[in-house]
């Protein structure tokens, strides 16, 4: 591509115009080409984006298209596991083999204490203080309706 940001942008149009025949003039190269220096595309990057959104889609590409390919291809930071040495499989209890194992994840490991185990739960022999029958519960109806219909259930329901 060109070493001038605007022709490498007018590039990349007309790489877009030869998918879709738009028609190019300064206001869309102004455009693109703020885009691109707002994301930071670099040419390579965008003309793949290109190629690869029109092998996809039928819509017109613009320049949000462009930034979500390139940023949807890059390797993410963080996310990708380092790379670490294959333990060898050869004999695999051995005890070199065990203390390759421990130093590939000694860093990962949390504590080195051993585990206490749970405690169980304390069975009580004697009777607890709440469990003390107390006085009759307060019943609902504790007016004089409540008194006719104790008297109905102590005679035997009232029948």
């Amino acid at each position: 591509m060109a070493s001038d940001p605007r022709d490498t942008v007018v590039a990349l149009l007309q790489l877009a115009q030869s998918y879709d025949s738009r028609h190019i003039d300064s206001l869309m190269v102004d455009s693109w080409l703020d885009a691109a220096h707002r994301a930071r595309w670099t040419p390579e990057a965008a003309a793949a984006a290109i190629r690869a959104h029109y092998a996809e889609q039928t819509e017109r590409i613009m320049p949000g298209h462009v930034t979500a390919r390139i940023r949807s291809a890059a390797k993410a930071p963080g996310y990708a596991p380092e790379y670490r040495p294959e333990v060898s499989a050869e004999p695999p209890a051995s005890k070199e083999g065990r203390e390759a194992a421990r130093a590939l994840f000694a860093a990962s490991i949390r504590t080195h204490e051993t585990r206490t185990p749970a405690l169980q739960p304390r069975r009580v022999s004697e009777p607890s203080l709440t469990s003390v029958v107390g006085e009759e519960p307060v019943r609902a109806f504790s007016s004089d309706l409540g008194g006719i219909l104790n008297q109905i259930h102590m005679d035997g329901g009232g029948t």
